[in-house]
């Protein structure tokens, strides 16, 4: 069974972290740990960071 890397975790303080499942710390995007966020920051930060992943498809061609 494959887990996710990344999963967003809700803290006592209703803040949001970006959780590395690999490295077992706080994401870290840009420079900046995505922890204490708002659920739409964290939203926001994991989907830009997906967004500027290059896809294995456009590896492959270049």
């Amino acid at each position: 069974m494959q887990h996710d890397r990344y999963e967003l975790v809700l803290d006592p303080t209703d803040h949001w972290t970006v959780w590395d499942n690999l490295t077992g710390v706080p994401a870290v995007f840009a420079g900046q740990t995505l922890a204490g966020l708002t659920e739409a920051e964290a939203n926001l930060r994991v989907l830009t960071a997906v967004e500027r992943k290059p896809s294995k498809a456009a590896e492959n061609a270049a």
